[in-house]
């Protein structure tokens, strides 16, 4: 299975250089793509911004779906899109309407089939953020490392055992830092924009133009978050964290750095 986490604002005009390598992914010269907006309130200006995008890489076959209740999640017709498609892309917007209009549906059952046949599954923003277990919704970056204030739920559970955040430029490593303090069994992955990650079993590759900053706190000492009260400030020692550009690899099962191939 591959999945592809994208960390939003990836580039549509000019080179394209994650969309071409999502198209990669599929192994096709041709791959059928299907775009899901649910995530947006804007859907026609996703729509066409895709359609466009999609269209000057060569893509002759890209259908859109805004599912944007649980009964339309449930319609068959609307599932049998995901039959012929080889991506199935989300896009960004807001990713609590990703997991409360398509979570325990069968359209988010379809996609976990094609995910296991030959479907690559990708997502930008919100679409990224919700493809791991533990998915933060919530949290100014100024008042993330105090106790209670990121916001956690569950996400799809493409990629378990780590939490992705997005928009790395607006300060949100803190919130990455609150959430591997409160788990330091959880990787936290910042993905900063037009910047990606292609996850393949337990092997995950940069690809873009910024970087990918990883957070672990398997060795982490001298964590308060036991012991004080919602509101006040986490602290904590010695997270690992890591800053990986384009083209570098990363074991999420070992959290060790692979060496270039």
């Amino acid at each position: 299975m591959v999945f592809i986490a994208i960390g939003g604002a990836e580039d549509k005009l000019k080179e394209k250089t994650i969309l071409k390598r999502v198209l990669l992914e599929s192994g096709k010269a041709q791959p059928r793509v299907c775009v899901v907006t649910t995530a947006t309130g804007f859907p026609d200006d996703a729509r066409k911004t895709y359609l466009d995008a999609f269209q000057s890489l060569g893509i002759t076959e890209c259908s859109v779906l805004h599912i944007d209740s649980r009964e339309s999640a449930q319609d068959p017709a609307t599932i049998q899109h995901l039959d012929a498609a080889d991506i199935i892309f989300f896009s960004g917007g807001d990713q609590l309407r990703l997991t409360s209009i398509l979570g325990g549906t069968p359209f988010l059952e379809a996609v976990m089939r094609r995910a296991q046949e030959d479907a690559v599954i990708a997502g930008t923003s919100a679409g990224a953020a919700v493809m791991s277990g533990l998915m933060i919704y919530g949290g100014e970056a100024a008042r993330a490392m105090e106790k209670g204030h990121v916001a956690l739920t569950s996400g799809f559970g493409f990629v378990n055992g780590i939490v992705f955040d997005t928009h790395l430029e607006r300060g949100r490593i803190t919130r990455l830092f609150n959430v591997v303090a409160t788990n330091p069994a959880t990787l936290g992955i910042g993905l900063h924009e037009d910047t990606g990650v292609v996850v393949r079993g337990d092997v995950m590759e940069v690809i873009g133009r910024n970087s990918v900053t990883i957070v672990d706190g398997k060795d982490l000492k001298n964590s308060n978050v036991a012991g004080i009260e919602r509101g006040e400030t986490i602290k904590a020692e010695n997270y690992l964290v890591h800053d990986l550009k384009a083209g570098e690899r990363y074991n999420l099962k070992s959290r060790k750095i692979l060496p270039p191939r």
